[in-house]
């Protein structure tokens, strides 16, 4: 998964926070907190990254294999 333009931890944190509320509620999300910190730090860890198109999955985007699999 790609995250462009980068985010910091405190924009994935933000985001992920506020949905959480908007989704199940102040008190669940604040029970939720340390999981959606360790999913911002992650976002950040890897939006950071340079990674090639190359290596990236297609996620069934390659018309080939799905022909593949309709055979």
């Amino acid at each position: 998964m790609r995250l462009k333009p980068p985010v910091s931890f405190d924009e994935a944190y933000r985001s992920l926070a506020q949905n959480a509320v908007l989704t199940w509620g102040t008190s669940a999300a604040a029970r939720m907190d340390p999981q959606l910190q360790s999913i911002a730090c992650a976002m950040e860890t890897v939006s950071a990254l340079d990674i090639p198109d190359s290596v990236e999955p297609l996620f069934g985007e390659n018309i080939d294999i799905d022909l593949l699999a309709e055979a």
